[in-house]
Order: structure tokens, then C-alpha cells, then sequence
């Protein structure tokens, strides 16, 4: 028997579409082969919680979120089928399905809490609904600290940038800076460098000078040594010197010259007469005078005392009175 090729067609297509229905549920954590167990819960909100999350007892992973469906027509509620994929777990009545937080980053979860009834719930039973949010409060506890101190992490952060930018500016400034002090080093070096080739025989010829004192005083070290000794007997000489006598005559030509200080001041002598007799002060004084009267008169009177003859002739002589008449 002959198979078409539209039968062909359509058997890959059925077993590719069942393929595929197997792997998503199996990427989906649900079990084709096992006999799933549906439970629902009504939540006011479910903070994030989508299908495919986890159904969680005591930390064990016993399902996953079959479906999430709002109710308009209970004042938009929301109801979420859970898939319970063990066979041989129990709900007991009165059990809590709580959505909680599956960690810190906030991914939700649904955790089954059992009471301790002796009856249990069967596929299809609704159960008591309950939002933790001790563990986002708990979160947001910590984290707020944590964010202040992030901030101002951030702020010493920012001003620590900043800081280096002004620190980076600067430095390099001070590399510019540096570069142009290494110029100038190296532009003095090469001056030196220059001055030293073209002063070498300068420099030659005064380390010779020098090498040729440095003999000559090494040759003469005896005529040294001997100007040295000769230096110090003079000096020992000067310092036996008897002074006693140089001071014993100063002495003595103080002692005159205060006698004759005294003597001066006692008048006597012509210069102790002078400085200490009145009258011939005084006889000075008025011959100093008189001869200011005589001079002032020859500049008045000057015919007394000089004649000038016009014709040539000469007048009679007066006659001088004698000298005994001049004592007079």
C-alpha cells in the first residue's frame, strides 16, 4: 500500500507540533507524563508574579503558575491557577498559598503553608490567599542605609574625580614646566661643554702653573721651614722685651708736662704772664685800638700824612719837634 505524500506531510507536522507542545512544557517544568493536580487563589495584586513561577514548599519546588487571570467582575481580582506536579503531596485544608519574594533581586514565588488539619484539599479546591511583604520591607530596611551610603560614595566619588582632574592639570603643567627646565639644563650643559673644549688649553696650561708651584714648594719646604723658625724666635724676642723702661719714661715725660701745666697756671714764665695778667691783657686791647683809630684816620685824613706838589714845589718842612719834646 502506497502512502501519499500529503499523509506523510501531515504525520511530520503532528509530530513536530507534539514535539514542540512536550518541550515547551518541559521547558516550562511540567511533567506530560504525570498526572497534574490544579489549585487556584484569589490575590488583590500579585506584585510581579507571572507564569511559569515556582510553587514552593518549604523551599522545594513542588509546581509552577499554570495561569494569571484578572476578574473584572469581582472588582478586579485576580486569579492564579497553580500546577502541583507530586503526585503524593497532600494540601491540607486551610493551607495559605503566599506569594513571597524567591530572593533578594525580587523574583515572586508562591510558598504552600500547611495547617495542621487532618483533611485535604482535591484538584480544583480554591486556597487562602496572603502577600508577604516582610521580606521587601526587610530589603528596603537595609537598602536604605546601603543607598545613603552609595550616594555619598558617589558624591566623595564625583569630588575625587574632580579633584584628579584639577591634580592631572596641574601635573601636567608642572611636565611642561619641568621639559623647559630640562632645555634649559640641557642648553646650559652644552654650553659648559663648549666652554670646556674651547678653555682646555687654558685649563692646561693653569693645572701646570698649579703643579709647578705645588714642586716649587715642595722643593723649598727646607727654606720654609727655616723662614718659619726665624719667624717664631722673632716673635719669642718681641715678647721677652723689657717694656718696664719705655713705660718708666712716659711716665717721667708725663710728670714734666704736668709740672709745667702747673707752672703756666701760676704765671709764671712769659706765657703764664700772659694768660694771667689783666693788665697787660688790657695794655693789648688798647694798643689794638689805637692802631684802629690811626688806620681809620690816614683813611679819613690822608693829606696829614702824604703831600702831593702839584708845580713841583716844595713845601717847607715842618719842623719836627725834638726828641726830648717828643718824650714830652
Amino acid at each position: 500500500m502506497k502512502i501519499s505524500s500529503e499523509i506523510k506531510v501531515g504525520a511530520v507536522i503532528i509530530l513536530a507540533l507534539g514535539l514542540l507542545y512536550f518541550g515547551m512544557n518541559y521547558l516550562k517544568g511540567s511533567d506530560v507524563f504525570s498526572k497534574s493536580r490544579y489549585f487556584f487563589a484569589v490575590y488583590e495584586k500579585v506584585d510581579g508574579l507571572n507564569t511559569d513561577n515556582v510553587i514552593l514548599v518549604n523551599g522545594f519546588k513542588v509546581g509552577r503558575v499554570a495561569e494569571i487571570t484578572l476578574i473584572p467582575e469581582e472588582g478586579n481580582l485576580i486569579m492564579v491557577k497553580m500546577e502541583i506536579i507530586e503526585d503524593q503531596l497532600n494540601i491540607p485544608d486551610s493551607s495559605v498559598a503566599r506569594i513571597v519574594s524567591e530572593d533578594v533581586l525580587g523574583t515572586k514565588a508562591i510558598s504552600l503553608e500547611f495547617s495542621q488539619d487532618t483533611n485535604f484539599h482535591v484538584s480544583g479546591d480554591t486556597l487562602i490567599s496572603d502577600i508577604d511583604e516582610a521580606l521587601q520591607s526587610i530589603i528596603e530596611e537595609k537598602l536604605a542605609p546601603l543607598q545613603l551610603q552609595i550616594e555619598g560614595v558617589i558624591a566623595e566619588a564625583r569630588d575625587l574625580v574632580s579633584t584628579t582632574k584639577i591634580l592631572v592639570t596641574t601635573t601636567n603643567e608642572s611636565i611642561e614646566k619641568a621639559k623647559t627646565s630640562m632645555d634649559v639644563i640641557n642648553k646650559t650643559t652644552s654650553d659648559i661643554d663648549k666652554l670646556v673644549v674651547t678653555q682646555n688649553e687654558n685649563l692646561t696650561r693653569v693645572l701646570g702653573d698649579i703643579t709647578a708651584i705645588a714642586s716649587n714648594i715642595r722643593s723649598n719646604s727646607k727654606n720654609i721651614n727655616a723662614i718659619l723658625e726665624n719667624v717664631a724666635t722673632i716673635s719669642d724676642s718681641l715678647t721677652r722685651a723689657n717694656y718696664a723702661a719705655a713705660i718708666q719714661n712716659a711716665t717721667n715725660a708725663l710728670t714734666q708736662l704736668d709740672s709745667m701745666i702747673t707752672k703756666i697756671n701760676e704765671g709764671e714764665g712769659s706765657l703764664g704772664m700772659l694768660l694771667n695778667d689783666d693788665k697787660l691783657y688790657n695794655n693789648l686791647e688798647q694798643a689794638s685800638l689805637e692802631i684802629d683809630k690811626l688806620a681809620e684816620d690816614l683813611r679819613v685824613n690822608p693829606e696829614r700824612y702824604v703831600h702831593i706838589s702839584v708845580f713841583g714845589k716844595k713845601e717847607d718842612k715842618e719842623v719836627k719837634p725834638k726828641k726830648k719834646d717828643r718824650k714830652e
